[in-house]
């Protein structure tokens, strides 16, 4: 079998690619990298919190369900689930003695 050449795409990609990873190596070798990029990703997950705590008013204003809703009703399914499997279980043994 004949080996496919690489086009240009694929090979800025790939270049592309191991100078990024060059880049982050330099930048998490660094402790003010390492400082910055925790304080960054610290912002990111304060701003997400945030977001997700305005749309949950946005929703309950609007009379729609949040996700938290979601997920609560989620969590009640699984243990219904559970309980109903646990009753067949009790019925099925029941009915073979």
């Amino acid at each position: 079998m004949s080996e496919k050449r690489k086009g240009i795409p694929e090979v800025l990609m790939e270049q592309g690619v191991a100078a990024a990873a060059r880049a982050a190596r330099v930048v998490l070798e660094d402790p003010r990298g390492q400082e910055v990029l925790a304080a960054a990703v610290g912002a990111a997950q304060k701003g997400k919190r945030q977001l997700e705590e305005v749309q949950g008013m946005v929703m309950r204003a609007a009379g729609l369900p949040t996700k938290g809703d979601y997920d609560e009703v989620a969590k009640s399914m699984a243990r219904l689930k559970r309980k109903l499997r646990d009753l067949a279980k009790q019925v099925d043994a029941e009915r073979k003695r």
